[in-house]
């Protein structure tokens, strides 16, 4: 198994990972060598339930297109989702934050970039606890008729400026969460309009406990997109269940009984709240009207190692990231 699924599963990081017997990978792999290690999964994308007929790109039957509400910034790259449950199984919803998929689940997301595919990314849950996740980009080969796995990533690929992630990068996301999957949530799910994918789910019969209705985030206009834009590329890291909780006072991911904007963690550690880290001579989170007073605006702005996001980025949201200048701007002072 490759160190880093270890550490995505362990929800640690990587100076604290150390190697282990691998997990046995599900019945439909395809398992190869490669470096001397074990894999853990199939080598092709074709072999991993995607699509009924590959050649046409047929999606199989049971595969459900989604759409998180805030998605994550992966440098303007366009992206399509995909979820896969076993037949006869529920997502159990019983704590509407914190969601237990079942054994089996797969979902993949398809990167492009400059017009044309790059990558497909697959998590398979195997089972239950620390280990059960088997994680993995598969990089299209130039006449996009396959997708071969690459568990070590693969920088600037098929000649674009994009970056593959490979498995250790995985966890420097999922391994923060409860059971690994960021962007199939109650929150995320949820529709302005109240007809979103949750309802879907529910009408599916594929949540173990439907709620009532969607949820929505607090505030209005500019703060509510803040907060979203917090939650959804910020809250998987910055979360109490967290590697990075002893390593960052911020907490940016929003819980569903979260009501009133100003009394979300969001608002309580970043406004006028002193950071662990002094950058610069900045060590306030966020600097009501004083962007560059802002730690977290400003780090924003880099792609250095002090960048945030961390990883997994060459390119500001400059969009994003003037977001949260116009909400730092409207703060009172």
């Amino acid at each position: 198994m490759r160190l880093g699924y270890l550490c995505v599963a362990l929800g640690i990081g990587l100076g604290g990972c150390g190697r282990r017997a691998a997990s046995p990978p599900p019945s439909d792999a395809s398992v190869v060598s490669m470096e001397g290690l074990d894999f853990g999964g199939p080598l092709r994308l074709s072999e991993t339930g995607l699509y009924s007929d590959f050649s046409a790109r047929t999606l199989s039957s049971d595969v459900i297109r989604y759409t998180p509400r805030y998605p994550l910034w992966s440098d303007g790259a366009e992206k399509e989702r995909f979820l896969l449950l076993p037949t006869g199984t529920q997502i159990d919803t019983s704590d509407m934050d914190n969601w237990v998929f079942p054994d089996g689940t797969k979902l993949w997301k398809e990167f492009s970039r400059d017009g044309k595919v790059i990558e497909t990314r697959l998590l398979q849950k195997l089972h239950d606890g620390k280990d059960g996740w088997f994680e993995v980009a598969y990089l299209w080969n130039e006449t996009h008729s396959e997708a071969i796995a690459v568990p070590d990533g693969q920088e600037n690929a098929l000649g674009t400026s994009h970056n593959v992630p490979s498995q250790e990068d995985c966890g420097k996301c999922h391994g923060n969460v409860r059971d690994v999957i960021i962007g199939v949530s109650a929150i995320q799910l949820s529709a302005a309009d109240g007809r979103g994918a949750l309802s879907d789910l529910s009408r599916r019969g594929l949540l173990s406990q439907p709620p009532a209705g969607e949820f929505e985030v607090p505030g209005h206009g500019i703060v509510q997109d803040a907060l979203g834009y917090m939650h959804g590329n910020c809250g998987h890291c910055h979360n109490n269940r967290s590697f990075f909780e002893h390593e960052s006072v911020l907490r940016l991911r929003l819980s569903v009984t979260d009501t009133i904007a100003e009394e979300t963690p969001s608002y309580k550690t970043t406004i006028r709240v002193k950071m662990f880290h002094d950058f610069g001579g900045i060590n306030l989170g966020v600097v009501p009207g004083a962007l560059e007073m802002s730690q977290l605006y400003v780090r924003m702005g880099l792609r250095d190692d002090n960048a945030m996001p961390p990883v997994c980025s060459k390119v500001v949201d400059s969009s994003g990231r003037g977001v949260i200048a116009d909400w730092i701007n409207s703060l009172p002072q």
